[in-house]
């Protein structure tokens, strides 16, 4: 796999984080999306809060430690504080099943949520059928081999044509 089919979700990600104001909130982690907005945070004055529940995953990031992300390890999804006004949140975390519930958590808090893998064929695992009414405006970026969605209750996407 070629690895701008692995950073499928990089043009949205940023796209995003470019439109959005306050912290930005990633479940799971990954080599592209934790390094990337480590980087716009430091630049920008925001702060990340990384939750993984993978603890290789978890391990490899915390060896990298910048000033302005707070990585988390997380045991329950149910448990973590994540009810609060985001900027952004990136949805990108196992399980897959999970990943549609923390998304309607979110839906009255994030400014912008930016969901990886949301390819139809994916619909029985990821369920994310389930969340798209709780959103107002919806963009699919289909450019590449995974689909990578961002939702809003707040913001019209018509700056997200890429």
């Amino acid at each position: 796999m070629s690895s701008i089919v692995c950073a499928s979700h990089l043009p949205v990600l940023t796209r995003a984080f470019t439109l959005s104001k306050g912290d930005v909130l990633e479940l799971g982690t990954g080599v592209y999306s934790t390094t990337i907005l480590k980087w716009l945070c430091e630049l920008d004055g925001r702060t990340l809060h990384s939750y993984e529940n993978s603890l290789r995953w978890f391990r490899k990031m915390a060896k990298n430690p910048v000033q302005c992300q707070k990585l988390n390890f997380v045991i329950d999804w149910d448990k973590i504080d994540i009810e609060r006004k985001w900027g952004l949140a990136f949805v990108d975390h196992s399980s897959n099943k999970r990943r549609w519930l923390e998304i309607k958590r979110l839906a009255k808090f994030a400014e912008y949520i930016v969901i990886h893998d949301t390819n139809p064929e994916y619909r029985r695992e990821y369920r994310y059928y389930r969340i798209w009414p709780l959103f107002k405006y919806r963009y699919d970026f289909k450019k590449y081999s995974s689909h990578t969605s961002v939702v809003s209750n707040f913001f019209k996407l018509d700056k997200f044509n890429l």
